[in-house]
């Protein structure tokens, strides 16, 4: 099947499309924010509720999500995740770059899902940190099969803020 891709004009279009034939794990009643599969095949998605009642991290499996935080999706979702992000659109010649982040602890654990950029080095990377015991496990993500981008969460500001703005 040939993928489709559609440019997402926020920043840098090269590193802004949606594979329409990327796999999530957000329900019918929820939109992606952003979504990628790791290379085990597990998929991270970031979804919130179509009238964004909820914001929700899920990983794992379309039959067994392995961790969904927060268990209670309500409202104050929103303010169990901490978002951070910059970004310089313009491409090589001006040295566009981003840096988006959004993380939230359960137990002993901390997670930060990224997406970085950077025109001038010509580099993108994407991925999760996971924090425990002193200990940071990185998991890539697989860029073809992004769905979304962490910059949609600019769109979000009646429910969650970005600290770097």
């Amino acid at each position: 099947m040939k993928a489709i891709y559609k440019i997402v004009p926020l920043i840098s279009a090269a590193f802004f499309y949606v594979n329409a034939t990327a796999e999530n794990i957000c329900l019918k009643n929820e939109t992606i924010i952003f979504s990628f599969a790791t290379k085990t095949k597990k998929i991270m998605s970031l979804c919130k509720e179509k009238d964004a009642k909820y914001l929700v991290y899920k990983f794992g499996k379309e039959d067994h999500i392995e961790l969904q935080f927060p268990q209670n999706l309500n409202n104050n979702s929103w303010k169990s995740f901490q978002f951070s992000g910059i970004d310089r659109p313009g491409g090589k010649a001006n040295a566009g770059f981003g840096q988006y982040s959004i993380g939230f602890k359960t137990g002993a654990t901390e997670y930060e899902i990224f997406q970085v950029w950077d025109d001038e080095e010509n580099t993108y990377g994407i991925g999760i940190n996971v924090s425990s015991g002193g200990k940071v496990t990185k998991i890539n993500g697989i860029k073809k099969t992004q769905e979304g981008s962490l910059v949609l969460l600019n769109e979000e500001s009646a429910y969650i803020s970005n600290s770097m703005k």
